[in-house]
């Protein structure tokens, strides 16, 4: 009866000792994954970033275009057309 209460403990032990190690195991995957996924959105948000500064570039200097037209065209003395 004693053998069979410690054999119930070691194999007690011995299956919460290897669920935890499977625990650690999947949330070291888990983990990994995690920071592939982390650089993966890093990269991303990086490339955004520059393609909206590009845009941003790019529409401050249509604005300057738009606003030296307009003292070109509209205020000198080059202006046709009166706007209504």
């Amino acid at each position: 009866m004693k053998t069979d209460f410690i054999d119930i403990e070691e194999q007690l032990s011995t299956v919460l000792l290897q669920a935890a190690e499977d625990q650690i195991t999947e949330a070291n995957n888990l983990l990994a994954s995690t920071r592939v996924l982390v650089e993966g959105i890093k990269a991303q948000v990086a490339e955004q970033k520059k393609l909206i500064e590009e845009f941003n570039g790019r529409m401050q200097t249509f604005g300057g275009t738009v606003l030296e037209a307009h003292k070109t065209y509209i205020n000198g003395t080059k202006h046709e057309n009166p706007s209504p």
